[in-house]
């Protein structure tokens, strides 16, 4: 490692990923290089805080059982800016780690940050936590049995994730050096809202350790890649031939929906193709491919089908901007093209973020059946929110492929197109964000956009106080989700996963919410048997289809971690944050449960029996967390592990 001097007598070393990423800094840009090392321990302790809050909320190697809640003031010879800090004794290592706390919330969550400090049993020297995997490697002393596989994976994770959250958070406080606005007012007047909320979210995932995992891509590629960076993207158009290719359309054929969507580049491949005298274009699908799929993976594993001319490369490609989810990209405003879901070999959060067949071939069938739902049942009409059409999808498909290649082949090259959100902006005076931008901050301001909102509601609306705006806004927001996602779960058997990143918000001038959309339908989970028993069909749905189960306890978790312990805990904490009373989070937690008593009252066709079913878990003292690190470790990325906490919409 090299070591590099950052202040007076301190001296740290940089992990290779970080030292790479710094040399590509060094020669590209000088500057900001000097950013990265002031924020090399910033970015590492946000990755341990994570990581941290993990192992305590889960009972990782019995970390909650083996916790304390401290007064810092005594504590001797620890100095920490925060009243309260959390104690975790990992027994097996003769550690024990402190943690300051910043808050502590519903589902036992308790939030700390750092800097981290930890002692060696029976050495009263406190030392500072200088990366994630130091903990890491407690962890494996206490549970020897998780020292695999896995764990190196999740190792390798924690130093990837640490590294591009040292160059996300660098290029912020080096980018926006000048600015002091509050967040929402960059969002607003930019002259794209919404794409510029997506590039907003430096540090990800708030709870997962690899919030910022980018592994498969050195530093220039994630730079050119991620949504951070802001940098315009030429996506590749291939054509593969209808005979290794499997598509699925809302409406029209695909070609045919490709040709309404994309006219001008449509009409740019029939010229194209004409250089090929025995080709048409009627024979071949049309296939969006990320430009770095199409460097990396295209040559390598398709050249056979390449050198046939069953897959053709063109010379069209899309300027596109990558959003939060990095493989989901879209168009700068006011261009109305599709935003596009897209297969890449990179392992980002937990997986690689190659997509799967079930995913573009359900994407219009589940589209389909939810508007039919939305637009026949009177039971949503009330609430101000609905879901972004799936317009079509298609993947490589070589059917004397033989499993496990066939899968993964077909997973490398797929396509989803989805209803760009600036349909939906005709009212003037709109902004459009996703619900993960308003819990983001940044360096030079301390209000995160979700605050911004509240304040600029309670000026418009007269409330006598920003606790009374903040309940009264919360329970619109809440009112609008949880009217699409209970009586969709309810009565249909449907748990969308309505996380912070798979919804798009549009806010009103005062601050209101207009309206809230939910999209992206590759995680759902559907009760097979309940959603036919209300008339609609799912023969046609993929083969290999994840997303139907006979697990009602899965849909329900599903549906209530997405939308219940994800989004809306993630805004309350945030909200509360900024209140002058601290009972406001009880608050807007009994108001969100009489609002879904309120729901669950109103939709009708619906048994007594199955209300009462949803009631006694929804309501329970007691309800399922995912275990995010848990399940990194036990390497369980499909099969989901739970512990139970505590249920603040019980009383």
């Amino acid at each position: 490692m090299n070591s590099i001097k950052i202040a007076k007598d301190n001296k740290f070393n940089l992990t290779k990923d970080e030292q790479d990423a710094y040399q590509f800094l060094s020669q590209s840009h000088p500057e900001w290089s000097q950013y990265f090392i002031e924020n090399v321990n910033i970015g590492r302790d946000k990755v341990t805080q994570r990581l941290v809050t993990s192992i305590h909320r889960e009972n990782l190697v019995n970390g909650n059982d083996h916790s304390r809640i401290l007064k810092s003031k005594d504590i001797e010879g620890l100095s920490s800016h925060r009243p309260e800090v959390l104690e975790i004794e990992f027994k097996a290592s003769h550690k024990k780690l402190y943690a300051p706390i910043s808050g502590k919330h519903a589902f036992n969550r308790v939030d700390v940050e750092g800097p981290f400090y930890y002692q060696s049993i029976n050495d009263s020297i406190f030392y500072r936590v200088e990366h994630p995997n130091d903990i890491l490697e407690w962890v494996l002393i206490e549970a020897p049995e998780l020292d695999n596989e896995a764990s190196d994976q999740f190792k390798d994770d924690l130093t990837n994730s640490a590294a591009n959250m040292i160059f996300a958070i660098s290029y912020q406080a080096y980018s926006m050096k000048d600015e002091s606005r509050p967040l929402f007012d960059i969002i607003k007047n930019h002259d794209d809202s919404y794409l510029r909320s997506e590039q907003s979210v430096i540090e990800g995932h708030p709870l997962h350790p690899g919030a910022k995992l980018r592994k498969g891509m050195n530093s220039s590629e994630t730079f050119k890649y991620s949504p951070e960076f802001a940098q315009p993207i030429n996506l590749k158009i291939i054509l593969i031939h209808h005979q290794f290719s499997r598509v699925q359309s809302l409406a029209k054929s695909y070609n045919d929906m490709m040709n309404q969507l994309f006219p001008k580049m449509y009409q740019q491949l029939q010229d194209e193709v004409k250089e090929y005298h025995d080709i048409s274009l009627d024979d071949y699908h049309v296939m969006i491919v990320h430009p770095w799929q199409y460097d990396e993976v295209l040559a390598r594993d398709y050249s056979k089908e390449l050198d046939q001319h069953l897959i053709i490369k063109t010379h069209c490609t899309l300027p596109y901007y990558a959003g939060l989810s990095f493989r989901t990209l879209m168009p700068k405003a006011p261009n109305e093209d599709p935003h596009i879901k897209l297969s890449t070999n990179v392992h980002i959060t937990g997986e690689i973020r190659t997509l799967s067949e079930q995913t573009t071939h359900n994407g219009p069938l589940v589209t389909h059946i939810l508007n039919q739902i939305l637009v026949n049942d009177m039971t949503f009409k009330p609430y101000a929110s609905s879901v972004i059409d799936e317009l079509a999808g298609i993947h490589f498909y070589n059917g004397n492929d033989q499993d496990p290649i066939q899968t993964e082949r077909s997973e490398q090259l797929g396509t989803l197109f989805r209803t760009n959100i600036n349909i939906h902006l005709k009212e003037k005076g709109l902004t459009s964000m996703i619900p993960s931008s308003l819990v983001a901050q940044y360096p030079y301001h301390p209000e995160p956009p979700i605050v911004s909102l509240i304040k600029l509601y309670q000026n418009h609306n007269d409330f006598t106080s920003y606790d009374e705006a903040a309940q009264a806004w919360m329970k619109d927001y809440s009112h609008a989700l949880l009217g699409l996602v209970v009586p969709l779960l309810t009565k249909y058997g449907i748990a969308l996963e309505a996380h912070l990143q798979n919804a798009i918000a549009h806010f009103n001038e005062d601050g209101s919410l207009n309206h809230l959309y939910v999209r992206d339908f590759e995680g759902l989970r559907i009760d097979q048997a309940r959603l036919n028993s209300m008339g609609y069909a799912t023969n046609q749905f993929h083969e290999k289809s994840r997303i139907l189960t006979e697990s009602k306890d899965s849909v329900f978790n599903k549906a209530f971690y997405s939308t219940v312990q994800n989004h809306l805990g993630e805004l309350i904490l945030n909200v509360v944050q900024s209140a002058n009373q601290d009972d406001l989070e009880d608050l807007i937690w009994n108001d969100i449960a009489n609002i879904i008593h309120q729901i669950l009252d109103t939709i009708t066709d619906v048994s007594n029996e199955r209300i009462s079913e949803i009631q006694n878990v929804i309501f329970a003292k007691s309800i399922d967390y995912k275990c995010v690190t848990t399940m990194r470790l036990e390497d369980e990325a499909h099969e989901y592990t739970y512990i139970k906490v505590n249920n603040p919409l019980h009383s």
